[in-house]
């Protein structure tokens, strides 16, 4: 099983340093990828419908809490890696015009020599689709008609035909085009049903969220179970659990987390299934720290 980590875009620790020196450490430690978030604006109190607890509303939609925009973010640190993977976990599909997304993304593929990994999400909060102008009850058909159209562009430097119910391009191409013959994977995220019929029609792998190993297995059985009756799974299918780490008060890198838990927790996942485990640090007293300690307890160190 690979290991990824979130990097530190949210809050006070959202800083450059911060964020260079985190994919530094997850390059150096052999990690497989490093994984941004998305917000796009920020509400001055915690919003309604709020997926998580009461809590973690309140701590992540503090007023003036910083949280770095992830496109831009991925070309920073593709810039100071070489090896490790870069991904959204996960980027609001709908929020954006899906052939400007595909020339960001392509153009970030070609200079990352092929490392991009799109984590597709529908988003969920109604105060920032209404400010955005996109119809919140739209957002599933337009994530998926966007990851048709944007597959289309960078299957082919050629000029495409796309005409659906939100876009249409006429006879057009992207100037620029990804490493990859047909574009950066895209992991569906979400733990729903709706997600997971998404992961089975139109992704190339699947990104959990805080799902326990015993709930992540039974949905990656699901996973596997639909993409083999409709003649789409291959070894190759991604099937990614985030969890977040939160310091148990003591002051090392792991913020009192005992190892020998942490490396039970991360062989329950690999036994679930789990071909990726994202670990999101951004709570532990320093995150490129915390990366390089993760890493050594993984193998036993």
């Amino acid at each position: 099983m690979k290991l990824g980590f979130v990097l530190p875009v949210e809050g006070t620790i959202a800083t450059r340093s911060a964020v260079l020196d985190a994919a530094r450490a997850a390059e150096g430690s052999g990690a497989d990828s490093i994984w941004t978030t998305d917000r796009i604006l920020q509400p001055g109190a915690p919003p309604g419908g709020y997926p998580y607890s009461e809590d973690r509303g309140a701590i992540a939609f503090r007023t003036g809490r910083a949280w770095l925009e992830p496109v831009a973010t991925m070309g920073l640190v593709a810039g100071v890696t070489e090896r490790v993977r870069i991904g959204t976990n996960v980027l609001v599909v709908p929020y954006r015009h899906p052939v400007v997304l595909a020339q960001e993304l392509a153009t970030l593929d070609a200079l990352s020599d092929g490392r991009i990994l799109l984590g597709a999400g529908i988003g969920w909060m109604a105060e920032e689709f209404a400010a955005l102008g996109v119809p919140r009850g739209e957002r599933g058909a337009r994530t998926d008609e966007a990851i048709r159209l944007m597959r289309e562009l960078w299957r082919s430097p050629d000029p495409v035909r796309f005409a659906g119910r939100f876009w249409t391009v006429d006879n057009m191409g992207l100037p620029a085009q990804p490493a990859r013959s047909g574009g950066p994977p895209v992991l569906v995220g979400g733990n729903s049903d709706a997600a997971l019929v998404r992961v089975v029609e139109l992704g190339d792998g699947w990104l959990g969220a805080d799902l326990d190993p015993v709930e992540t297995a039974r949905r990656i059985a699901r996973i596997r179970d639909g993409m083999r009756a409709a003649g789409r799974w291959t070894p190759f299918v991604e099937l990614s659990m985030r969890i977040r780490l939160e310091p148990q008060g003591g002051g090392d890198a792991l913020g009192g987390i005992d190892p020998g838990e942490l490396r039970d927790r991360i062989a329950a996942y690999a036994a679930s299934g789990v071909t990726l485990l994202v670990l999101d640090v951004m709570n532990l007293p320093d995150a490129a720290a915390a990366i390089e300690r993760i890493a050594r307890v993984a193998v036993g160190a």
